[in-house]
């Protein structure tokens, strides 16, 4: 599940409950406020025998995430804006999915 959505936490019992096997959430979503927020929902998508996921959007640096990663199973790096349709790859993203394996 890639939920891109203001309230990740809202949704996890719901999408655990329909069978999903991994929960992935955006780091800039709405009600996330602080790390301790995120960190918290990590916690609750483990509890409930998922994978978890954490996504960015283009404009996220991907230090956002350095926080997190030993926790998640996955970062997605949204190489599209979200919510239109019909955009071109952005290639630009690219040093994004490397990030991790540099530093």
């Amino acid at each position: 599940m890639h939920m891109m959505v203001s309230d990740p936490a809202k949704w996890v019992d719901d999408m655990a409950n329909a069978g999903a096997d991994q929960y992935t959430f955006h780091v800039e979503a709405e009600k996330l406020k602080c790390s301790e927020d995120v960190k918290t929902l990590i916690q609750k998508i483990k509890s409930k025998n998922m994978k978890v996921g954490i996504g960015i959007k283009p404009n996220t640096s991907p230090e956002a995430v350095l926080p997190y990663m030993d926790d998640v199973d996955m970062v997605l790096v949204m190489t599209v804006e979200p919510g239109f349709g019909g955009q071109k790859f952005m290639s630009n993203m690219m040093p994004k999915v490397s990030f991790r394996i540099i530093i």
